[in-house]
This record gives structure tokens, sequence and C-alpha cells, in this order.
């Protein structure tokens, strides 16, 4: 230490006792007056300890250690592989036996396994890619030794990929990382594929299937739905693939429901175990893979027996449903993810396989009655609708029921004389108005009737053009005018203005047509007749007109 910085710190030390000394005598004077606040010395802090330093650089250390993984998976790769060549040697060399091979690989298999516990104390995420490597060497060394050299039966085929799936369980239940169970179930489904150890078998579904248990049984422990996802993906589409190569309906539909009822239960069972529903984003990753099951399974069935596809279809989208609504009682107040997805498979798989394919031709038209009238007395606002709800495919889903069956009954009226189209219309009409009478208030402000209002203006001209036709133009003229007075009369009496306005177009075609057409090609008094019918229509309409615009003025 320098001289003049020790004598700067003692001349500083002997101002601070002096301003001491000097603050006590004027408390022992004047005892009332408080303290004045002592000035703090700045104190430098201490250096960091060791442990501090460590604590701070250890999350420097972790992508390190996540970027190895990646070596540990192309390891892993090589390992299977290595196994593939040796399960082929004597395809390619001949200079061992298929016995030889198979023993190798299952001392390769085994060694994998052995090496990666022998590490878990080390590493257990990094060491869990060794175990996983080891079963799917094993999957590989049963399928090859049934399938490319016939050393075991089928039977003790299936037996010994009941075993490895039986070890892959119990290993997981002493790794438990999740890198495990991924590595394993992308491996012993793709191998066989990839490697071409003969997959398109009879085998192969049966290996799949046992895959598939064993994944789903662990995906409930691992608490990975992205397991169960993956594993799911990959055996569905793999068992669908295979059969287009195999030519056994039965056995690939089999399979697939199979494969099914085991995903969909381990969904469930992870649900119900945990407490935890789907959420939206998962069920949207399992709404193309449940597509892509009805497509295919619907496909073989039909092969099989074309009238019982549409029926098994069904079954399937109920024991969805089911599933859903006993999980929903798990969460009577919360809001459940998969909704969504189970409406929209279930609305889907009952438009194709009830209303295009069970539902008799002759009552299909009758839909549009029965939907009509069900939304006109249902206790749900209409109006209340969300865009991006739950229930938007299934209100599509009943949309194109509609459509369908509107533009067949109008096209049908306008082109040919069945009775039976003209019963279904008329009651069509009949029950868009008591739709547009019962539930006009849920678009109240909206104007949201519009659509309604013309559809049912549509239907009717064409209903009463098809039965007043074959007395006389006249007839069907007055018929519409008749109609076009009705409704504005009852917009009078409900007050509203949109409905009067929509029956103005009605009610000028039909004057247009009566005046243009039928009173200049009548007789007199017909014509006489038909003038006065028209100018009485025009008049009264006219004056029920000033009346509404006088409440849209008493409004404003």
């Amino acid at each position: 230490m320098e001289p003049l910085e020790l004598e700067n710190k003692i001349t500083a030390l002997e101002q601070r006792l002096a301003r001491v000394e000097g603050a006590l005598m004027k408390a022992a004077q004047a005892p009332a007056a408080p303290l004045p606040p002592a000035v703090p010395v700045p104190v430098p802090p201490p250096p960091p300890k060791l442990q501090t330093l460590l604590r701070a650089q250890a999350p420097a250390a972790a992508p390190r250690e996540r970027s190895g993984n990646w070596l540990g998976i192309v390891a892993s790769i090589c390992f299977v592989f290595a196994a593939a060549f040796i399960i082929k040697l004597s395809i390619d060399s001949g200079w061992l036996t298929p016995e030889r091979q198979i023993g190798l690989a299952v001392l390769l298999g085994v060694g994998l396994i052995a090496a990666g516990f022998a590490l878990l104390e080390a590493d257990r995420e990094y060491s869990s890619l060794l175990p996983g490597a080891g079963i799917i060497v094993l999957y590989l060394t049963v399928f090859a030794a049934h399938r490319l050299y016939a050393l075991i039966t089928f039977e003790s085929a299936i037996s010994l990929i009941s075993l490895v799936s039986m070890a892959c369980v119990w290993l997981y239940t002493r790794i438990r990382e999740d890198w495990y169970p991924v590595t394993a179930a992308l491996g012993s489904y793709c191998a066989p594929v990839v490697l071409s150890l003969g997959s398109s078998s009879t085998f192969s579904l049966y290996y799949f299937l046992l895959c598939s248990t064993a994944f789903a049984s662990i995906s409930v422990w691992v608490k990975s739905r992205t397991l169960t996802l993956v594993a799911a993906y990959l055996a569905i589409m793999l068992t669908a693939l295979t059969g287009l190569r195999l030519g056994q309906n039965p056995l690939i539909a089999g399979m697939l429901a199979l494969n099914f009822l085991v995903f969909a239960a381990g969904t469930y069972l992870y649900t119900r175990q945990y407490l935890k529903p789907l959420t939206e984003s998962e069920s949207s990753s399992f709404l193309p893979l449940l597509l892509f099951f009805y497509a295919m399974e619907y496909y073989y069935i039909d092969r099989i027996q074309p009238g019982l596809a549409p029926w098994l279809s069904l079954g399937f989208a109920g024991l969805l449903l089911g599933l859903y609504l006993s999980a929903r009682k798990l969460f009577p107040e919360a809001k459940i993810g998969s909704q969504g997805m189970v409406f929209a498979f279930v609305s889907l798989v009952c438009f194709h396989s009830f209303y295009l394919e069970l539902m008799p031709a002759v009552g299909k038209p009758w839909l549009f009655v029965a939907i009509a009238l069900a939304a006109a007395f249902s206790p749900v606002r209409l109006g209340d609708s969300q865009k991006d709800g739950p229930l938007r495919i299934p209100a599509l889903a009943v949309l194109a029921v509609l459509l369908i069956e509107y533009v067949a009954m109008v096209s049908h009226l306008l082109s040919g004389n069945d009775t039976a189209w003209l019963a279904v219309s008329l009651a069509s009409v009949v029950s868009l108005w008591a739709l547009i009478y019962a539930r006009g208030a849920d678009f109240a402000g909206k104007d949201g009737h519009g659509p309604l209002l013309g559809a049912a203006h549509l239907l009717a001209v064409s209903g009463l053009y098809r039965l007043t036709t074959e007395t006389g133009s006249l007839a069907v003229s007055a018929s519409w005018l008749v109609y076009a007075v009705g409704v504005i009369a009852l917009a009078f009496e409900r007050k509203d203005e949109v409905m009067a306005k929509s029956a103005m177009l009605v009610l000028g075609f039909a004057a247009g047509k009566a005046l243009l057409y039928d009173a200049a090609s009548a007789p007199t008094t017909v014509r006489i007749l038909c003038l006065l019918l028209t100018g009485a229509a025009l008049y009264g309409s006219g004056f029920l007109i000033r009346r509404i615009s006088g409440w849209k003025n008493e409004k404003a």
C-alpha cells in the first residue's frame, strides 16, 4: 500500500470519528433529537465461490449434451444396419450358416442392451439409446429367422415376438427415459421394411400388432402422447399398405381394427390414469390418421362384403364417441380438446356411411324436413354458433345434406312430374317456414334469415308451379300471388321488414306473368278476372308495405 493512500485512509477515519463524537455530544444535550443516519461505507463484494461459478457454467454444458444425442442416434442406426448385414450375410457370401448369423445377431442385440445398462449410472438419457437399438435388433432377428430362413415356425415366431415385446416393456420400467421407447418404436416398425427383410407377409401383420401393444403400453407409463401418435401412424399405415400386396382382405381388415382398438384404449387409459385429456393440437394430429384408418378399413371390408362396411364404420365411430363421453365425465367443468376431433370424425362417417351408403334414395329428401323441424324446435340458439367451435364440421355436414336435397327437389320439380318429389317439396316448404317463424328471433338485427326466406320462396314457387301447371297458366300466377300476399301479411303481423321485402320479388314476378302473359292470351272474361285479382293483390300489398315502411321511420 502506498504511503499517500495510507495517509488518506487515516484522515478519513479521523473525520468519521469526529462526526461520531459531535453527534454524541449533541445527543447528550438534547435527548429528544434523533440521531442523524450513519453514512454507509461501501464494502466490496466477496469473490464468488467455486460452487457458484460451477452452477453458472452448468447451463452452457447442456447444449453439448443434447447435441451428443444425435451422435448416439446415428450410432444406433449403425448398430441396426450391422445386425441386418450379419443376418443377410449368407445371401451375399455364404461363409456363415443362417443359424450362426441369427446367433450373432442375438448376441449383438443382447450386448447392446447390456452395454446400455452398464452406462446408466454415467448418463441415463444417452445410454438409453443402446437398449433401444438392442430391442430393434432382437425384433429383426426373430423376424428374419422366420421370414428369411424359416428356422422357426409361425407360432414360435409369434411367441418370440411377444417375449421381445414384454422385454421391451420391462426394460422401460428399468430405464424410464423417453429416448428408449421412441428409438425402439421407429426402428421396430420401419426396419423390416427399409432393410427388405420380407415385410410383405402375413407374419408382418402380427408383428406390427404385437409392436403396437408393446408401445401403446409403454406410452402410458412414459406419459407421452407423442409415442402413441408415432406408433399409431406407423402401425396403421404399414398394416394397410402391406395388405395391398397380400390380397388377404379379411385378415387386413381385422388387423387394422385391432390396431385401432389398441391405440384407442391406450389413449383413453392415459387420460384416465393421469386425468390429463388430449389437447386440441394433439387431437388435430390424430385426425388425419383416423381418416386414413376409416378409408382403408372401409376399402378392405367393402371388398369382403359391400353391405357390411357402412355398419362397421358406424360402429367404430360410435366406439370413439363412447370413449369421448366416458372421458368427458372425468372433467365435468373443463373443456376437452378432443371434442372437435371426435365430432369431426363422427360427422364424416355418418355423412358417408349413413347418408350416402345406407340411407335409401326415397328417404333422403325427407331428411331435409326432419333437419329443418329439428332446428325449429331445438333449444340451442342458432345465432350463437361460433365459426371455430367444435360443432363447425358437424354443422357443415348437416348443411351439405340440406343443400344436396334442396337442389334435388328443385331440379325434380322443374324437370319432372313425380308426385313423391312434389309431396316432400311442399313438406319442406312448411318446415322452412316453421323454422323461420319459430327461430326468427335468433337472427334478429342481422337479417340472417334472408337466405332461409330465399330458399323457402324458390321452393314454394317451384312446388306451386308443379302443383297447378296442369290446371293452367293463370292458376300458376294466382297461386304465386296468393303466396306472396300471404308472406307479406305474415311479415306485417311480425313487423318483419326483411320478410316483406323478400316477398316483393315473388309478387312482382307473379304480377308480371299475370299481366303480360296470362291476360294477353286469355279470353275477355278471364282477362278481366285476371286484372282484378292482380290489381287487388298489388294494392293490398302496397298498403302493407307502406305501413311497414312507417315502422322503419318510427324506429329512426
